[in-house]
């Protein structure tokens, strides 16, 4: 009797054990052959041929050496051996005979789940001894020591906290169900599941809640709520003390729901899916709603957020989801299908638009007053991801101005469309994040006003980050129009073509992010740049940079600039949406003969006209007039509106 409330017995010990030999054999050879075995084959590669550098210095300086020669084999060993060592050792509770055989023993479940636990933990400890052992032995051979001993024990370490954590949840996630094959498929399951669900509730109110930030809200939702992404970004983001804090107390819990559960888990429930009825219907109508909403988000990407086709999705994603559930639960393809469970369902998600509902229109409208907010940031997301806070109240309460302009025009297409997110820190600690889709043609005049802000330009403009850097060995000039890039290496005249670009940088409205290009012409790429500069090592130019331009001319840059006094001639036309349309296409982008394009058009040859049409261009994008460049056998286009418009195209080419 003594043995039978024992917390450990060898005897079971050793039985569990031996059940799982094979697999920590096999997990101990997968980690050998990844580090020591690999950093000894390249090492003596290395010495063979006579190369004696250390070619894996680079991982000095980063989060853990041991971890990164292998680290993307090293995540799929950790997602494979801890929870295959799981579902093997509660097997016995999937099976009538092995659970009859287990009970009939002299020990509690809470004894034969702690064994279990138990020799699980060995079978997982144990390799990861041996291999850092390995691994120290190693050490004193190498040329290149590119990690140490402090950096073995924190391998170990966190490897241990991974693989045991999801040892623990698959053990957990065992208590539940009454079938192997559903034990593995829902473990991995409920890793996404969760954080997933929540992830897709938000991409099918994107196209119903305005203003919803989507890519923020998704972003860290998937980085904390997903246990295998936030693994897949430890190297550039390593977990804190508070992280270990919350996994080892998740541990934690997962042990204790997992005691609570066996002790309440009916020795018959072997002939069940799941065994628990209240997690049968949490099992099934959890996975309906995540079926739906896949199918609603399909078929809403595909009709960009059209809500009868919504609804479409959202049917047959349910019913097929229910059916296919039904038929695990009933453990049969010749289904009885419970209709009532789904009318219950059906009614029960249609309760559900009330207060979805009540709640967007408090959401859509929340536009924080100038006196709450610390700073601000907006970004347009497809070019520029970088959150960059701004402080000034003249840069406040225009972001707040846009925003509540973007609150009535923003659209839910996501065809023709910018992305502008904002970003709010509040004086009362708080945040607030909105993102809205705008049509192209609305976002220059939309942020026309905040451009122009000093703040704005300081704090975007990559000619300001590149001011500040030393490490600029030369300059690429690159041309649109040129074939050939041209090299600017003398440090003064560099920095003289830097001073040309930001003096025009003050002076024009600022055209990062969210302005249209029609008037550019070129680009400046900065080599020899640090790390930190090279996501924006580029400045684009455009054709009212006029002191950048004169600085070019001064020192002979200019070739393949489209300056006007090279030209003999441009075509204007005004906006292609006639009917011959199709016929300016097929001569404009084949380099058909351009003197064929119907009427109306107007040639210019005169120097002075040219220099106007070229003004009117400087003065701001637009596409009400369009001119057609001659260049080396081919054409490129400019345009310009009609308030910029000189008055002789006016009077030649009047729109309607």
């Amino acid at each position: 009797m003594k043995s039978g409330i024992l917390l450990w017995n060898k005897g079971l010990f050793q039985q569990q054990a031996r059940s799982i030999t094979w697999i920590a054999v096999f997990f101990t050879l997968a980690l050998i052959i990844m580090l020591p075995l690999s950093i000894l084959i390249d090492h003596l590669t290395r010495v063979a041929s006579g190369q004696f550098t250390d070619s894996f210095s680079f991982y000095n300086d980063r989060f853990n050496p041991v971890f990164e020669f292998s680290f993307a084999f090293q995540l799929i060993v950790y997602a494979i051996f801890p929870i295959l060592l799981g579902i093997i050792l509660v097997n016995f509770t999937t099976k009538k005979a092995a659970t009859d055989f287990m009970h009939g023993l002299p020990f509690t479940r809470q004894t034969i789940l702690t064994n279990t636990y138990l020799a699980g933990t060995a079978a997982l400890l144990a390799p990861l001894l041996i291999t850092g052992a390995l691994l120290a032995i190693l050490l004193p051979f190498l040329n290149d020591q590119f990690y140490d001993f402090v950096d073995i024990l924190g391998w170990m370490g966190l490897s241990f906290l991974i693989v045991l954590l999801l040892f623990i949840f698959t053990i957990m996630i065992g208590m539940f169900v009454g079938n192997g094959l559903l034990h593995a498929g829902l473990t991995y399951l409920m890793i996404f599941v969760p954080a997933g669900l929540i992830v897709l509730v938000l991409y099918n109110l994107q196209y119903y809640v305005k203003g919803l930030a989507l890519t923020n809200y998704a972003e860290n939702i998937m980085t904390n709520g997903m246990f295998f992404v936030r693994l897949a970004m430890l190297l550039d983001d390593p977990f804190s003390l508070t992280e270990y804090a919350i996994y080892t107390l998740i541990a934690a819990l997962f042990t204790a729901v997992s005691y609570i559960a066996y002790t309440k888990r009916p020795s018959e429930a072997t002939d069940q899916t799941i065994v628990f009825p209240f997690f049968r219907y949490l099992f099934l109508y959890v996975l309906t709603f995540f079926a739906m909403l896949v199918a609603g988000f399909f078929f809403s990407e595909i009709q960009q957020g059209n809500f009868a086709w919504a609804v479409v999705g959202y049917f047959l994603g349910a019913f097929i989801g229910y059916t296919i559930l039904q038929m695990i639960l009933q453990k049969t393809l010749r289904l009885v299908w419970p209709w009532k469970g789904f009318v219950i369902y059906g009614v029960f998600v249609a309760l559900l638009i009330i207060p979805v509902n009540f709640s967007a229109g408090f959401y859509e409208n929340a536009v924080p007053e100038a006196s709450e907010v610390q700073s601000v940031s907006i970004n347009n997301i497809y070019q520029d991801s970088e959150v960059r806070y701004m402080e000034s109240p003249e840069s406040i309460e225009q972001v707040i101005a846009i925003h509540e302009t973007l609150t009535e025009v923003a659209v839910s297409n996501t065809y023709n469309i910018d992305s502008i997110s904002i970003d709010y820190k509040l004086k009362n600690g708080g945040t607030l994040s909105r993102e809205y889709r705008v049509p192209y043609e609305l976002v220059a005049d939309l942020t026309e006003e905040l451009r122009r802000n000093e703040e704005y330009k300081l704090m975007n403009e990559p000619i300001f980050r590149m001011q500040k850097n030393n490490e600029i060995t030369y300059l690429s000039l690159t041309l649109q129009y040129s074939r050939e890039e041209i090299r600017i290496t003398d440090m003064t005249q560099i920095q003289e073509l830097m001073d040309a670009i930001e003096k025009d940088v003050r002076e024009t409205p600022s055209r990062w992010q969210f302005s249209t290009n029609d008037n550019y012409f070129g680009d400046i790429y900065f080599n020899g740049l640090d790390d930190q500069y090279q996501s924006h090592a580029n400045v684009s130019l455009y054709m009212d940079y006029t002191n950048t331009i004169e600085w070019l001319k001064e020192n002979n840059y200019t070739e393949g600039m489209l300056a006007p006094e090279e030209l003999d001639s441009v075509i204007v036309v005004p906006e292609w949406t006639g009917d011959w349309s199709m016929e300016y296409d097929e001569i404009l982008y084949n380099n058909g003969d351009i003197n064929q394009l119907p009427d109306p058009k107007y040639i210019a040859t005169d120097n002075e006209e040219i220099q106007a049409i070229y003004t009117a261009v400087t003065e701001g994008a637009g596409t009400d007039y369009t001119v057609i460049v001659p260049q080396n056998g081919s054409y490129t286009t400019l345009s310009f509106t009609e308030e910029n418009a000189p008055d002789f195209i006016k009077d030649a080419l009047p729109l309607p």
